[in-house]
């Protein structure tokens, strides 16, 4: 199974720093599943996360410019992490940075595809985040991958997974806002993406990730209408339990791809 695996910012990180024990228990976790013959690329946030823990900063920067500084230092932190952590398990793993400009032209497309497949046959996995450095835009508003959900969602159409996972702070969609109070409970699964369902999904952001459900829910259209199923699981169970459905979690089902 070619399996997308996606970690937002507010997961990786506690307190300002990134949350290492979690970072290697999961990559525990994916390297069980990559040894049992599944391919993995991993779309992962945290750069600017991993910029404010070398700075030892509490509060994110509003200023542009200083969240480009710190997601250039922090993306050195963050992929070392990963690299030494698949390294202690015997996987090599490759750093891939993008911006929404590398989908525009069909050459640039084919040859990230070309890149991304050969490294998983390879055995490597591929580890992607927004090049937030160059990608000025996308630090000013977030239209373009909201917390790399929308990343994630164009990388699992253009390698053709198998199944695309979202793991972020919350079990999934729920009917409303949890933090709304009352007795909620996630939305097992999704049919198809409805304005009932969009109108579900909460538009609240942590201090450090910058999706929301709703950025979810816009993944969750583009990567089922390409025919391929999405799950949106809490990253604190495990992925071998999300995968088997023995935890919450929101499955889309995929649609009949478009011709």
């Amino acid at each position: 199974m070619k399996l997308l695996v996606k970690i937002g910012s507010a997961l990786i990180s506690r307190a300002n720093r990134i949350d290492r024990e979690w970072l290697n228990a999961k990559v525990d976790e994916m390297a069980m599943l990559f040894r049992e013959g599944n391919q993995i690329c991993l779309v992962s946030s945290g750069a600017v996360a991993a910029g404010m823990e070398i700075q030892g900063l509490r509060h994110r920067p509003k200023g542009i410019l200083d969240l480009q500084l710190l997601s250039g230092q922090g993306q050195v932190r963050l992929y070392r992490y990963y690299g030494d952590f698949f390294k202690e398990r015997y996987i090599f793993s490759a750093q891939v940075l993008l911006t929404h400009h590398n989908f525009d032209n069909p050459q640039e497309v084919e040859t990230l595809v070309n890149i991304l497949n050969e490294y998983m046959n390879r055995g490597i996995i591929p580890i992607i985040n927004e090049n937030d450095l160059i990608n000025k835009e996308e630090l000013e508003d977030r239209t373009a991958f909201p917390d790399n959900d929308i990343l994630a969602a164009l990388v699992s159409r253009a390698v053709k997974a198998d199944l695309a996972l979202i793991l972020t702070n919350v079990d999934g969609l729920y009917p409303r806002d949890p933090g709304e109070g009352g007795d909620e409970k996630v939305i097992p699964v999704v049919e198809r993406i409805t304005p009932e369902i969009k109108s579900m999904a909460s538009r609240g952001k942590s201090a450090l990730g910058m999706g929301g459900m709703l950025s979810k829910i816009e993944a969750a259209e583009m990567i089922t209408a390409a025919g391929i199923p999405l799950i949106v699981a809490n990253g604190r169970y495990t992925l071998q339990d999300i995968l088997e459905n023995k935890t919450p979690r929101t499955l889309f089902n995929p649609q009949e791809p478009s011709h």
